[in-house]
């Protein structure tokens, strides 16, 4: 008499990174390995900008298609020889140190929730992005603390001549004058020094996608130029609930980051694998945000990242500057990104416009979130 044994195997479930993206958490990408997997980028390319300052076009171009090269494929890259002062880079730190060291109720005279364009102090644990995450001092969520600043007719080098209509676009600014009034100083020198690095960077995302350098100059006038430095605090290493920033994508037009040497920074790929950026002297991290790869019909890539878990005994300081359009500025999908056989996959940007919408969903969900807490659904403590 012989015997048969049967072996019952399931699938395997596949595995997703969720992330923040265009105003709500949730978006996913499945974790590819073996045969499943793409070829994509494992670390995170350099480009030397010093091409950039060049009388000659051809120059221009030939850093410009490195950028498009990469920007097709990672949406990363760290730039070096970018023009920026270094001693510039190191007052904007020594002041935001000076200003996060300060007691927590002066910091709270400029509590950003007493702005309406939320300018001013992000109070620790008061944001979150992984909506796996509550909300809450008690919950531990992203153990962090900012400041939050936007354009500046007054700092901007090129000054635009708006008009009172443009110039009541923008958000106001609060700053701790009275307390600190060197950390407006610092912050906003830098600000002004990115701001024309920014503009420049601009110029050669247009030679890259095939279109006149000043393609966008008339769009970038009195940009929504925002910058929101950070201290992040170390964290307890048995504590899952604390987290850094959770993952997501820029909704602007691009970043350019300045990191001290903790790191932390981490890219995902394809395959939805993290892959480090370490900190590296001298150079920015620069990302592609929503804004540009719409502009770029996809060609350029707008990747997800995140800050991780800080376990150590140091906090850890960045300086992030988050580079938009005009407000009132209208960008349709460039035309050399575009054919019959490649028709527009976006509507035409308008920052305006795209915050009002996004004001809407937000207040959308949160009166859903509301209804179904009152009706019992969910309790309060519910992550949403």
């Amino acid at each position: 008499m012989s015997s048969t044994t049967v072996a019952i195997t399931s699938a395997t479930q596949p595995q997703y990174e969720y992330f923040y993206q265009d105003g709500r958490f949730g978006a996913k990408r499945e974790v590819l390995t073996g045969d499943k997997a793409f070829k994509t980028f494992t670390e995170i390319p350099i480009v030397d900008l010093a091409p950039a300052y060049s009388d000659k076009l051809e120059d221009r171009e030939q850093v410009a298609r490195k950028i498009a090269e990469v920007f097709e494929t990672v949406g990363f890259m760290y730039i070096k020889n970018h023009g920026v002062d270094q001693a510039i880079i190191d007052e904007a730190y020594r002041v935001t140190k000076e200003y996060f060291d300060l007691p927590t109720e002066k910091k709270m005279q400029n509590f950003n929730y007493k702005n309406d364009g939320l300018r001013g102090y992000e109070a620790l644990y008061s944001a979150r992005l992984d909506e796996r995450f509550k909300k809450g001092v008690s919950d531990n969520i992203e153990k962090k603390e900012g400041y939050t600043f936007s354009y500046d007719e007054e700092w901007d080098m090129v000054p635009p001549n708006l008009t009172e209509a443009q110039r009541a676009l923008h958000y106001i600014n609060q700053w701790p004058d009275e307390i600190f009034p060197e950390f407006k100083t610092g912050m906003m020198t830098y600000w002004s020094h990115m701001l024309t690095l920014g503009r420049r960077l601009m110029r050669l995302f247009a030679l890259g996608l095939d279109v006149n350098e000043e393609y966008f100059d008339n769009m970038m006038r009195a940009p929504l130029a925002t910058i929101r430095t950070h201290r992040y605090s170390p964290m307890d290493p048995n504590n899952e609930d604390e987290n850094g920033i959770g993952a997501h994508t820029d909704f602007e037009t691009f970043t350019m980051l300045s990191q001290d040497s903790i790191g932390g920074l981490e890219i995902l790929n394809l395959n939805a694998q993290w892959i480090p950026a370490p900190p590296i002297e001298g150079t920015f991290v620069v990302n592609v945000g929503d804004w540009l790869q719409q502009a770029s019909n996809g060609r350029f890539v707008s990747t997800v990242h995140r800050v991780k878990r800080l376990t150590g005994n140091q906090p850890r300081y960045s300086i992030p500057f988050f580079f938009g359009l005009d407000f009132d500025a209208y960008c349709d999908v460039l035309p050399t990104c575009q054919s019959p056989e490649n028709p527009p996959k976006y509507k035409p940007l308008n920052i305006k416009e795209y915050l009002v919408g996004l004001r809407k969903k937000q207040e959308a969900r949160l009166a859903k979130r509301k209804a179904e807490v009152e009706a019992g659904i969910v309790s309060p403590f519910d992550s949403y």
